[in-house]
């Protein structure tokens, strides 16, 4: 699978599973990519040197929705032992970025995290458009270099999905119409849970008639050792996950919904990102506690590319309720990924 440009759904469905909130969006740009949620919440990726699994660190703008939110820039990069930065375009130390604190991630302790107040944010995004290139650096020595190829177009992409093409408070396709002309972003969908149901006497093994809908999966897939995932939905309401087929870094698990003993076979289908209603998903996991079904569809082994996304079952359906999305393979850890589906 290529290493740019991941071809997953990017296109987060929301009519089907919501109700008609607004889609959400995504587009690549260079070096550079955004995600846009169903709130109109963008977040876009400015992506350092490519090595061997990924970028060296990359830069996040992440902006809200709202008329007056402001811009908020963090930096991820990798190997440093200051606990300062420089920041630098093409040369040139925009006023008050000539010493941003770096601190160790607690998780990945060889990273550090960079934040900039919106001032500092501001000022960077002041000439970040028109450069080539963002360098940080310790002292004299350069950390990491950020490519700016792609940034002015995945900026006016943020100005465009946000409404703010042509106003005030746009970071690249400014105008002179006030903040008051951004309109409210769309109230997100609500979605309840139904109850939890107790898991006792739950069936492990499944039915004849189930295996019978399993005939075409893989035929060594048993040989993998994994059971199927069983939780009751409901009483005489049986969620089942069975695996079907497997690739390299992705195990594919069929869905159905049975009676208590196992008949009443029927697939279960749940909306995916790509807008289609499905009844098969990649690496799954369901909390009866809460009701809710996850996958994580994997762009490639490493984990850093692809999405993760939520279901809730209310009692009648599988619901969609988040997504995060990362469509570029360049190392960004899923903690990083930004929401393109959410609810309430």
């Amino acid at each position: 699978m290529g290493l740019r440009n991941l071809a997953i759904g990017i296109v987060v469905l929301a009519a089907g599973a919501s109700g008609g909130a607004a889609l959400a969006d995504s587009g690549s740009f260079g070096a550079w990519s955004v995600v846009c949620d169903n709130a109109r919440v963008c977040t876009a990726f400015g992506f350092g040197e490519l090595g061997p699994i990924g970028s060296s660190g990359f830069l996040r703008v992440t902006r809200g929705a709202g008329p007056t939110d402001a811009p908020v820039i963090d930096l991820v990069t990798a190997g440093m032992a200051a606990t300062s930065l420089a920041l630098a375009v093409d040369g040139v130390t925009p006023r008050g970025l000539a010493a941003v604190p770096a601190t160790p991630i607690e998780s990945d302790p060889e990273r550090r995290l960079t934040e900039l107040t919106p001032e500092q944010s501001a000022a960077l995004l002041a000439v970040l458009a028109n450069g080539s290139d963002l360098t940080l650096k310790e002292g004299r020595n350069p950390a990491t270099t950020i490519s700016l190829t792609g940034s002015s177009a995945a900026l006016r992409f943020m100005d465009d999905r946000q409404k703010r093409a042509g106003t005030t408070t746009a970071l690249v396709a400014r105008g002179t119409a006030p903040a008051s002309s951004v309109p409210a972003p769309p109230a997100l969908p609500k979605v309840t849970p139904a109850a939890r149901v107790a898991q006792d006497d739950l069936p492990w093994e499944p039915s004849a008639a189930l295996q019978a809908r399993l005939s075409d999966c893989d035929e060594d897939i048993a040989d993998l050792g994994i059971d199927p995932q069983v939780s009751r939905l409901a009483p005489g309401k049986i969620f089942w996950g069975a695996i079907c087929s497997r690739g390299a870094y992705n195990v594919v698990y069929s869905l159905f919904l049975t009676d208590e003993t196992g008949g009443a076979v029927k697939a279960l289908q749940v909306p995916h990102a790509d807008g289609e209603r499905v009844d098969e998903l990649m690496n799954i996991d369901f909390d009866p506690e809460t009701q809710t079904l996850t996958n994580f569809d994997k762009g490639r082994g490493l984990g850093d590319c692809g999405a993760l996304t939520s279901w809730v079952w209310t009692g009648a359906a599988f619901v969609m309720t988040h997504q995060t999305l990362m469509p570029d393979c360049q190392g960004v850890t899923s903690e990083y990924w930004p929401v393109s589906y959410r609810s309430r």
